[in-house]
């Protein structure tokens, strides 16, 4: 069994430009982005496991380069990040579980939706140097349901397991609901895997997070 930590739409008409997440503009605004989401299914990539997906939640906030900075000078190593370039928009990514994980990522600018990973750090650790920082890409998008039960948040990566992760306000999905994200994803990024639908509540937390 496997609990996923990463560091994931209207049918939107995504076009290319030349900036980073393959220059897909996506269907994305902060507003409707904010507050507590629930993974529901994955996309996996070819070196994903055969194994079960366990739900969890996740809260998503939006600050910017102040409130970064705040929560790096409480820390013991407050030169570890260059905070000077980091600019604009900040979203927090807290996975829940008995130890809250956080992954902190900016927006990219150009790209609607784009965000590069800054800083990942147990919130209950105050060393800086524990953090996790990788140069991770990951594009949020927004997409409605087809039968009306709520909006879906597709988070896409572009890392070795994982293609997306399928978020909802609550739990519960079925395969026919998730069509429409899965031709999405085709369309985007070519041929897919099916998705693998979370069917165990979070008990114990494990990190997968291969970049």
């Amino acid at each position: 069994m496997i609990l996923l930590i990463l560091f994931l739409l209207p049918a939107i008409q995504a076009h290319k430009n030349t900036s980073l997440c393959g220059g897909f503009q996506a269907n994305f605004n902060f507003k409707s982005v904010i507050g507590s989401w629930q993974v529901v299914a994955i996309i996996p990539e070819k070196l994903f496991p055969d194994k079960d997906i366990t739900c969890f939640n996740v809260d998503f906030s939006e600050t910017d380069e102040a409130g970064l900075r705040w929560l790096v000078n409480k820390t013991e190593a407050p030169s570890k990040l260059n905070l000077s370039s980091i600019k604009g928009p900040i979203i927090r990514q807290r996975y829940h579980s008995e130890h809250p994980f956080d992954v902190w990522s900016r927006l990219v600018d150009g790209t609607t939706g784009c965000f590069h990973q800054v800083l990942a750090l147990d919130p209950e650790k105050s060393d800086i140097f524990k953090a996790v920082t990788h140069d991770a890409t990951m594009q949020l998008h927004l997409m409605k349901s087809e039968d009306g039960s709520g909006k879906f948040l597709v988070q896409m990566l572009w890392g070795k397991m994982i293609a997306a992760v399928i978020y909802r306000r609550n739990q519960g999905i079925t395969e026919d609901q998730l069509k429409p994200v899965f031709e999405l994803m085709a369309k985007l990024r070519g041929p897919q895997r099916l998705p693998k639908i979370c069917h165990v509540k979070l008990n114990n937390l494990h990190i997968l997070h291969k970049q």
